[in-house]
């Protein structure tokens, strides 16, 4: 097996975990507000999309030759049960619900991006931290290359994503596409704040001419 595990196939699984860490921190947040409710939101996700990954080595989890696929499945399942729990709590728990999941994003975001940092990367310029944000942001398989950058120097990046790989999984699971891009708005922020201060991220556009386009940027403040 591990002739068909090079590095790209651990650094997408990676990124995959940070979605299923997020989820359990919305879950234990969620549990302290919601009691039973989120116990049993938990029980009900668990057995319609399956349990997260275990904390173990991806060599102890591929069976076969087919790891592209695999890794695409599990995109799939980690992102749409994410989102249906995050409906469940808004459904159930309503503001607060809300309110837990807008503090577990920005909480994540910010924590991967410490993360980060403490593990050196270097983060002096936008360009250096979108490379960053781009091991860390879970945004479809390598070979998706679903964002196109526009302007890439050191005091600004600027991409634009015209087809969101996650919105799919969302409406699989329920949820408007303009809730889940205000909490990863807030996760981007989060990370990038948190990997080097001297730099905000913001989205700046949603439409061109009628058709939806995502419009971002990492900026020197």
């Amino acid at each position: 097996m591990s002739a068909f595990l090079g590095p790209i196939h651990y650094w997408l699984y990676q990124k995959i975990r940070k979605v299923v860490e997020r989820e359990q921190l919305i879950y234990e947040k969620a549990s302290r507000l919601c009691g039973d409710a989120a116990m049993n939101l938990r029980t009900q996700l668990w057995e319609r999309y399956g349990e997260p990954l275990p904390d173990a080595d991806l060599s102890q989890l591929i069976e076969g030759e087919n790891i592209h696929g695999w890794l695409q499945s599990q995109i799939t399942v980690a992102e749409t049960r994410e989102a249906a729990l995050i409906q469940g709590l808004i459904d159930f728990c309503g503001d607060g619900g809300r309110d837990v999941v807008e503090q577990v994003f920005a909480e994540h975001g910010a924590e991967c991006g410490r993360h980060a940092r403490e593990q050196g990367a270097s983060a002096d310029g936008a360009s250096d931290i979108y490379k960053v944000l781009n091991n860390y942001l879970l945004n479809g398989m390598p070979c998706d290359q679903a964002d196109m950058i526009t302007v890439d120097t050191s005091e600004k990046v600027v991409w634009e994503s015209a087809l969101c790989l996650q919105e799919a999984n969302w409406h699989r699971a329920g949820v408007d596409a303009p809730t889940m891009k205000q909490l990863y708005q807030r996760w981007i922020s989060g990370f990038v704040q948190a990997l080097n201060p001297d730099f905000a991220y913001r989205q700046t556009g949603d439409t061109t001419q009628g058709d939806p386009v995502n419009q971002h940027e990492i900026i020197r403040k």
